[in-house]
C-alpha cells in the first residue's frame, strides 16, 4: 500500500445484484414485503440470482462502496474484507482496483457475500443478503501498518457486531493518531451498539455517518426522554438537538445525518450546519449513503468546510440514485473530482 494513502475502508465485502422483479419467484423465502430485506443462505442467494434477466452486478458493502468513489474522485484509497475463492470474489477484486482502490482481500472458503436488490417500478426494492465470506474477516486481517499509514479508516456500520474486530482497529488507530469514520448502516445497528457509539463519540477522533432513521434513534438514546414525544412536538431545530450537544466537547465527533433529498445536515463544535439538495426521481436509493459519505470525506480530507463537504455528499449522492449500482459516468466523476482541486 502507497505510503500517503489517505483512506482505508474495512468491512463487508458484498457483490451487489440489481435486477427488476418481473417473473422472479421466492419459494421458501417467504412474502417479503416491499421495501424490506432479509438475510438468506448462500444456497438459497445462488438461485435466486439463477432466475434473474440481466442483472447488474457491482463490487458493494458500506466501507467497499465509500472508498471506491472516493477513489475516482482522486483521494488514495484502500479496502480491507474476506471473499470467497470463486468468480465473484475476483470480481470484486477486480472492480476495486479499475476504481484506483487497493484491494487487502482474504480469500477464504466460503462463496463471496452477495445481496441481490429486487426493484418494481414505482415501488421500493425487496433485498436478499447472504454476507457468507465477508463474515471472516477477523482482527487478525487487519496489518497494523495499513493502519498507520493512512489518515482515515472507514468502518462499516455491520461489523460493529464484531468486537474484538472492531476494538483492534479502534485501539492501533488512536496509538498512531489515525481518524476513524463510520456509517451506522441501519436502524438496528444503532439501536443494538448505541453505548458504543457513544463511546466513540466522545473518547475517539471520530465522523458518524446517520440518516434520518439512525439518528433519530441514537437522539432517543442520548436522550430518552424523547421517546415520550411525538414528532409533532419535535421542530426541526430540536430533532436533533442531542446530536448537537454531542458535539459541543471538542473539534470531534463530527456527526453528518443524511436527508434523502432534503441534503444533509452535519453537527460539529456545538454548530449545525445545514447544506440542501436538489430533490430529484431516484432510479434506486441503494448506495446513496455510501455516496454521501465518500463526497463528504474526499472533501474533509482535501480541507474543504464542513458545508462544503456535504454539498459534495449530496452531489455525489444525487449522481447514484440516477442508476443502480455505483457506476457513475467518467464524465460525472471527472467534474466532481475538480471541484476538489
Amino acid at each position: 500500500m502507497p505510503a500517503d494513502c489517505e483512506l482505508v475502508g474495512i468491512g463487508n465485502a458484498i457483490m451487489d445484484i440489481f435486477a427488476l422483479s418481473t417473473n422472479v419467484s421466492t419459494p421458501g423465502l417467504g412474502n417479503l414485503p416491499q421495501g424490506q430485506g432479509r438475510h438468506i443462505a448462500p444456497e438459497e442467494l445462488a438461485a435466486l440470482v439463477q432466475q434473474l434477466s440481466d442483472p447488474v452486478l457491482c463490487a458493494g458493502g458500506g466501507a467497499a462502496n465509500t472508498v471506491k468513489l472516493a477513489a475516482q474522485l482522486g483521494i488514495k484509497t484502500a479496502f480491507i474484507g474476506s471473499v470467497g475463492n470463486d468468480a465473484w470474489g475476483e470480481r470484486f477484486r477486480q472492480e476495486l482496483e479499475d476504481a484506483g482502490t487497493a484491494a487487502h482481500l482474504v480469500t477464504v472458503r466460503d462463496p463471496t457475500g452477495g445481496c441481490v436488490v429486487l426493484k418494481e417500478q414505482g415501488s421500493n426494492a425487496r433485498v436478499f443478503a447472504s454476507p457468507a465470506a465477508a463474515l471472516a474477516l477477523g482482527p487478525e486481517h487487519v496489518d497494523r501498518d495499513i493502519i498507520r499509514r493512512a489518515q482515515l479508516i472507514m468502518l462499516d456500520g455491520y461489523i460493529l457486531g464484531r468486537t474484538r474486530l472492531v476494538e483492534h482497529v479502534m485501539q492501533t488507530a488512536e496509538q498512531y493518531g489515525t481518524f476513524i469514520a463510520i456509517d451506522a448502516g441501519s436502524v438496528e445497528i444503532v439501536e443494538a451498539h448505541a453505548s458504543r457509539l457513544e463511546t466513540y463519540c466522545r473518547t475517539k477522533p471520530l465522523i458518524l455517518f446517520l440518516n434520518e432513521d439512525e439518528a433519530e434513534a441514537f437522539c432517543k438514546h442520548l436522550d430518552p426522554r424523547r421517546a415520550l414525544l411525538n414528532d409533532a412536538d419535535k421542530d426541526e431545530e430540536d430533532r436533533y438537538l442531542p446530536l448537537q450537544n454531542l458535539t459541543k466537547q471538542d473539534i470531534f465527533p463530527i456527526i453528518a445525518v443524511k436527508l434523502g433529498d432534503q441534503g444533509g445536515r452535519v453537527f460539529a463544535n456545538g454548530e449545525a450546519y445545514l447544506a440542501r439538495t436538489q430533490a430529484i426521481v431516484p432510479f434506486d436509493t441503494t448506495g446513496a449513503g455510501d455516496a454521501f459519505a465518500a463526497g463528504f470525506l474526499a472533501a474533509w480530507l482535501r480541507g474543504k468546510s464542513l458545508s462544503d463537504c456535504a454539498e459534495m455528499g449530496n452531489r455525489l449522492a444525487r449522481e447514484i440514485i440516477r442508476i443502480p449500482g455505483t457506476k457513475i459516468d467518467a464524465r460525472k466523476l471527472a467534474s466532481l473530482r475538480r471541484s476538489l482541486s
